[in-house]
């Protein structure tokens, strides 16, 4: 994390503490402590079970099915507002 927090000193980046979160990949059963945060050093890190990266929900299991069902459930959403209108 020293090195982490030099190298980005040094090009002017800032680590946001806010923005920044982390996630266990579940699917392998393995056990995990149930902690909400995650303490480096002076940061403190969310714990999410699941986020939304370039359109595709990204969940602690790797499970599609997830992304393809809120993917569905949008699409009848927009669906139904124009139909509507």
């Amino acid at each position: 994390m020293a090195q982490m927090e030099e190298g980005v000193d040094e090009v002017g980046l800032r680590i946001n503490e806010e923005k920044t979160k982390y996630m266990i990949n579940t699917r392998n059963k393995v056990r995990f402590r149930s902690d909400k945060h995650l303490q480096v050093y002076n940061y403190k890190f969310e714990r999410v079970e699941y986020f939304r990266y370039l359109g595709s929900l990204i969940t602690e299991n790797s499970d599609s099915n997830t992304d393809i069902k809120a993917r569905i459930m949008a699409g009848n959403r927009s669906y139904t507002l124009y139909c509507y209108c």
